[in-house]
């Protein structure tokens, strides 16, 4: 039997989840090239130097796009999901890396559109996108898909 109150939650994280990643991939889809600098000022080996720099920036976002789309549609959920967490977690690693080595760049999430805040905010924020992510996986794995 499957809740409705559970249906409703795992319909709005997935929703969220997938604009989060649909806006931010496709905001820097539009500018390319300052994503590039954006990842090179992390300054994380070997992604602070061409052409690592451009690989990533290059494959980043159209990923983040995919991601959001398989989350809409539910077509290829589960890749989706383990996608999502895996990049939520190297986007806080990352971040935490940066904010460690008190480094004051910012993060690149919308080449410049929209400001998250400092770096606690940041992490909040990624927080949140992981707690989604994984209870959208565990929701999954213990309802057979129901929902």
């Amino acid at each position: 039997m499957v809740k409705w109150g559970n249906v409703v939650i795992v319909l709005v994280l997935r929703v969220l989840l997938a604009l989060t990643f649909l806006v931010f991939g496709a905001v820097k889809m539009i500018d390319p090239h300052s994503f590039v600098q954006n990842v090179s000022n992390f300054q994380i080996s070997p992604f602070d130097r061409a052409p690592y720099d451009m690989w990533l920036a290059y494959f980043l976002p159209p990923l983040e796009v995919v991601v959001a789309i398989s989350l809409l549609s539910k077509r290829w959920l589960v890749g989706a999901l383990l996608i999502s967490a895996g990049m939520v977690l190297a986007f806080m690693v990352a971040i935490g890396s940066v904010w460690a080595r008190g480094l004051n760049i910012g993060c690149g999430c919308s080449a410049g559109t929209v400001s998250l805040g400092g770096y606690s905010t940041h992490m909040l924020f990624l927080s949140g996108m992981l707690g989604a992510s994984v209870y959208l996986i565990i929701d999954h794995l213990f309802s057979s898909g129901k929902t």
